[in-house]
């Protein structure tokens, strides 16, 4: 399976894959206009498109053949980390279809994204997680992730308590 930096034709390709993998993982715990709405704004074509057209929103995908079946996004830190994080880079997305879970793509994607960070001169690296997500809490603290606060994280109506964590470089 190859790992590469995405590209302008892989948009669409994206968009379908991170609404597949969200509503695999977290679809059932939203109503479905919620699901709907989230899903609209976040995994839109556009939504990719506007990554791919921002240099500081790189992203990195895994593909099977010419199937994609896991990403990482990068961008700059927007998480209300205390202290202010301003030079860190977030990991906005990291998701893999089910059936390519538990293969090591997701060291694959962080090590590429961690070599990126560096190579920016990003002293830290930050991300949220779902409070309940105990799989992504451990791969997280794995890869030298450590809680750092909470926030809550919009999904349509909903509010998610979310874990924020940090790796310094």
């Amino acid at each position: 399976m190859e790992l590469r930096r995405a590209g302008r034709g892989d948009v669409n390709n994206l968009a379908a894959l991170g609404a597949a993998t969200f509503t695999s993982a977290f679809g059932h715990l939203y109503r479905p206009e919620d699901r709907a709405y989230f899903i609209a704004k976040s995994h839109s074509p556009l939504a990719y498109q506007s990554a791919l057209d921002t240099p500081e929103k790189p992203i990195w995908v895994i593909e099977d053949g010419e199937k994609l079946v896991a990403y990482i996004k990068l961008c700059p830190n927007s998480l209300p980390c205390d202290p202010p994080l301003p030079d860190a880079i977030e990991i906005s997305k990291l998701y893999a279809l089910p059936d390519y879970q538990n293969l090591g793509l997701g060291k694959r994607l962080m090590d590429a994204a961690i070599d990126h960070a560096r190579a920016q001169g990003a002293s830290d690296m930050v991300l949220s997680v779902f409070s309940e997500n105990f799989d992504g809490h451990r791969f997280y603290a794995r890869h030298g992730f450590e809680k750092i606060g909470d926030y809550e994280f919009p999904v349509g109506q909903q509010l998610d308590k979310e874990w924020i964590m940090r790796k310094t470089l």
